[in-house]
């Protein structure tokens, strides 16, 4: 019994006999319906390829020299030697079983036969496109590799290999890394964090990117973190059309010095913003190290120091009555440790207040690292970095899919479906 057949139910007694033998015959018939439509779109497509290279027939036979045809034999590109040469077998699984495709052959004046470059189907793949399109769906959304082949192999009905699935997640992040593209319209303002994940039992981390309308521009590792390895990543951004010329204004972090180093030497216009919740945390673990975690100190002195961060920015003078709030935590708390922590992220903890739009806190880049780690968590981490690097450049692009679709439906939700009182004054 596979994960995906409903054996479980039919042994609890789960519908009646009736309506498993109504599933099984619509199971039967939609799969002798799709397996008939693939292999009939395949093979128009397949002698599509054929007629557009040489012609319809030998008479219509298309002149010029090929640049991708060639004849095994002789080598030449003449397309005026092509002629079509019947046909051979060829078995290809796809998405709902296995087809019996009829590969044209061509043949040369000289007898040899000619290697032709197909489109529709790769050389020498047992699986069509479909089957790995589903295998990365299923790995993406949380399955591993075996449970990724069982659910290939009980949709298909024959035998899937997990093997498959991971070297077709390898070549599909290889495939992005070459072909990268930009990101998108530059955003207002990003920000930058990181994950920790195991890559080959090391302790490594993988930086993040993500702009201020939860676009995750980039995913960099596995890697340490260190200055060169972010200034690396903010340099790949400004190649993508990420940079204060296309309207970056502000970049906020974790109070880390090798980000805060990386950006003014990428990108030195860029206001910097330390995440208010970071600098809170740091209070916290200063005044628990003097009074202890449980003291009734820590969160009266946290309260205060987020009075002084937390400000609306909206209300006029915020700015002074935060700087009012930290003359009156200093002259309190004296030379205190959290005293002179507050004091040193001063500026840049309330930067939001001088840049509109400016995120105060990193909860963007926090959320996203959370989904990354719920992921990877099954996965125990990765036996390679290659194969950390390709799931990284895979699971950016699914995220931001993911993200642009929930968002359509939550705006095609609010049109559907307006405010009841709206529509029915009388309920009000």
């Amino acid at each position: 019994m596979t994960h995906g057949t409903p054996a479980s139910f039919t042994m609890q007694g789960f519908g009646t006999l009736v309506q498993h033998n109504l599933l099984a015959q619509k199971e039967r018939l939609i799969r002798a319906a799709s397996l008939e439509i693939t292999t009939l779109i395949l093979q128009l497509n397949l002698e599509a390829e054929v007629t557009n290279e040489i012609g319809q027939s030998y008479a219509d036979c298309v002149g010029g020299l090929s640049p991708t045809w060639e004849c095994r034999s002789c080598g030449t590109h003449d397309r005026r030697q092509f002629r079509r040469d019947g046909h051979y077998r060829r078995c290809l699984t796809v998405r709902e079983g296995t087809i019996t495709l009829r590969m044209p052959l061509v043949q040369c004046r000289c007898r040899g036969y000619v290697a032709i470059p197909w489109q529709t189907v790769d050389p020498w793949a047992r699986y069509w496109y479909d089957v790995d399109l589903d295998d990365v769906h299923r790995y993406l959304a949380g399955m591993s590799y075996r449970l990724v082949g069982d659910a290939a192999s009980t949709q298909a009905q024959t035998n899937i290999s997990h093997v498959q699935a991971w070297r077709t997640m390898q070549e599909v992040g290889a495939h992005e890394v070459e072909s990268a593209t930009t990101l998108g319209p530059c955003p207002y303002s990003v920000i930058l964090d990181e994950a920790y994940i195991s890559v080959a039992g090391e302790k490594k981390v993988f930086l993040l990117a993500v702009a201020d309308d939860a676009r995750v521009l980039a995913v960099r590792g596995p890697t340490e973190r260190t200055l060169e390895n972010w200034q690396a990543l903010l340099e790949g951004l400004t190649e993508q059309g990420i940079s204060p010329l296309q309207g970056l204004a502000g970049v906020t972090y974790d109070g880390d010095t090798a980000i805060r180093g990386a950006v003014q030497l990428v990108w030195p216009r860029v206001v910097l913003q330390q995440c208010v919740w970071h600098i809170l945390e740091r209070v916290a673990d200063a005044v628990s190290a003097v009074h202890g975690p449980d003291a009734p100190e820590v969160e009266r002195i946290v309260d205060q120091a987020a009075r002084i961060f937390l400000r609306n920015r909206e209300r006029p003078n915020a700015e002074e009555r935060a700087r009012l709030r930290l003359t009156q935590f200093l002259v309190e708390h004296g030379e205190a440790a959290w005293a002179q922590m507050v004091s040193r992220a001063f500026v840049e903890g309330t930067e939001y207040l001088r840049t509109p739009r400016l995120q105060r806190t990193n909860g963007l880049a926090e959320r996203t690292i959370k989904e990354f780690r719920r992921r990877t968590k099954t996965m125990d981490g990765f036996k390679s970095e290659a194969g950390g690097r390709h799931f990284a450049v895979i699971w950016r692009v699914w995220k931001n899919v993911r993200s642009a679709m929930n968002k359509d439906y939550a705006r095609w939700v609010r049109h559907r479906n307006p405010n009841l009182k709206d529509r029915h004054p009388i309920l009000s």
